[in-house]
């Protein structure tokens, strides 16, 4: 460690010498390099005249060992849940929780301090992140982890990540990724989003200071942005994050250019959006990648073409998402039966465009002039067409007054749901329009402070077995959580 610490000094002190121009960025680069690795190895001089004095080096070698193998299962685990492998990844989470259950036992034992702090730290943020992770699971998955003796406690995961990466230690950049991924991803049913971004924002604004062109950060500012309806802003992260990826050596990664596309979206830039979409499609024929967004990307092509006045070829590209959405992916389920239902019923073409916001949940982040323009658009593509079936009428009052609710017009918003209601019995069993009506009038209500009106509109939404019931059911079960809880209280 002095011997490398001494070279790197050399490199900089011969640069200078040689007249080498170094910015005042490398320059302060280098300091801060040298800085931490003259701090690391003041840390690991001291810990070897701890062992000499009859130190415990040799307990914390294993405690850093345990640690390293605890985040293998970890990640080994959620890997094999993401891929739908439950029985392996909850028998590895279960090993990974024994593991950090030790390890913050013997931390919070360590009345002597003996435990090194980075290490300490290390397997604070570990626990956290384990705790953070799990919390994101579903509620089915939960139940299953329960029975084989796991616990999650998402609060204690966060305080002990927010310790971590208030810290500046070497692991603070992890737990601020993992924090942010609890604060834009994690559910909040009825709760406050805005409670939860406050929180995103403090770690971002940290994160981009420290490191301004890190892909992963400006990334996470692009969904802090359009969850906050601030388009432009979010527009302005992706470009960074997509130009600061491309300097890699494969260049900007799948998800990213996708997320580019759907951002364009967002801000309505069709055309714009049309290219990129078609630059992600052909990436995934061309690499013969698996993509769990594929037949997203698909719909969301059909409905720039759609938008841009050709409807023909919208018509060509949603005929073509039952070959091409993954099968494989919880995120792409809906892509085909929403797709088909299109194509047995072309007068909900139209609604694709809006369609596509919705469900991806970017219509509910959007507020002011640029709810306007979209309604603007909504009417513009919805001009002299037949709009007479049930269903196709009711899917554009569910998405009118989700527009009306986004700009404070709440009276309204609920005038147009009604109507949907009103002629329930007209639509079918597996129709998406009433799980969802249902679903936006409770939330209504229940910010109203009518907790007992939108308990019931949950409770009957709930029952509903149409299509898009799957991607609904777990946020019905959080509301209705929450409602319970609120009613609760206020006895």
């Amino acid at each position: 460690r002095s011997s490398d610490l001494e070279e790197d000094e050399d490199i900089a002190h011969a640069a200078q010498s040689d007249g080498a121009e170094l910015s005042d960025k490398d320059k302060a680069k280098a300091k801060e390099l040298i800085a931490t690795k003259k701090k690391e190895s003041e840390a690991i001089k001291e810990r070897i005249r701890e062992a000499k004095n009859g130190g415990t080096l040799e307990s914390a070698w294993k405690l850093e060992c345990d640690v390293i193998y605890a985040d293998a299962l970890l990640v080994r685990s959620l890997i094999q849940l993401f891929m739908n492998s439950y029985l392996k990844g909850g028998i590895n989470l279960r090993k990974a929780w024994g593991c950090y259950y030790a390890l913050m036992q013997t931390v919070e034992k360590d009345a002597g301090k003996s435990v090194p702090e980075e290490l300490r730290l290390n397997i604070m943020c570990g626990t956290g992140t384990f705790y953070t992770y799990t919390s994101l699971a579903p509620g089915s998955l939960m139940k299953l982890l329960s029975a084989i003796g796991f616990i999650s406690d998402k609060e204690l995961g966060e305080q002990y990540l927010t310790e971590v990466f208030k810290s500046n230690s070497i692991r603070a950049p992890y737990a601020a990724l993992v924090l942010c991924t609890y604060y834009l991803f994690l559910p909040t049913g009825l709760g406050n989003v805005d409670d939860t971004l406050s929180k995103a924002k403090v770690v971002l604004d940290a994160m981009n200071a420290r490191f301004p062109d890190n892909t992963h950060f400006l990334g996470y500012l692009n969904f802090y942005h359009r969850k906050r309806g601030e388009v432009k802003e979010a527009v302005q992260a992706i470009v960074r994050a997509n130009a600061n990826a491309e300097k890699a050596k494969d260049g900007s990664p799948l998800l990213l250019r996708y997320l580019y596309a759907d951002t364009l979206y967002m801000n309505l830039q069709f055309e714009d959006a049309k290219q990129k979409y078609i630059e992600v499609l052909d990436s995934i024929v061309k690499e013969k990648v698996t993509f769990g967004y594929t037949g997203q990307v698909v719909m969301n092509l059909a409905a720039c073409y759609m938008m841009t006045g050709d409807d023909a070829t919208a018509m060509q590209w949603l005929k073509k998402v039952g070959s091409m959405y993954n099968p494989k992916s919880k995120q792409d389920a809906n892509s085909p039966k929403f797709s088909a239902k299109v194509v047995s019923e072309p007068r909900l073409l139209p609604l694709l465009g809006v369609y596509m916001l919705y469900i991806n949940r970017d219509l509910a982040h959007m507020h002011g002039d640029h709810v306007d323009h979209l309604r603007k658009e909504l009417f513009r593509v919805c001009e002299g067409r037949d709009m007479s079936p049930p269903e196709v009428t009711g899917m554009f009052q569910l998405f009118h007054g989700v527009m009306y609710k986004a700009a404070g017009q709440k009276d309204e918003a609920v005038a147009e749901w009604q109507k949907t209601v009103s002629n329930e019995k007209k639509l079918s069993s597996d129709s998406m329009v009433l799980p969802y009506t249902y679903y936006e009038m409770g939330e209504l209500e229940f910010r109203r402070g009518n907790h007992a009106l939108a308990k019931t509109l949950l409770e009957k939404g709930s029952q509903l077995k149409g299509d898009g019931h799957e991607t609904l059911a777990n946020r019905y079960s959080i509301a209705l959580k929450q409602i319970k809880r609120a009613m609760k209280e206020a006895k």
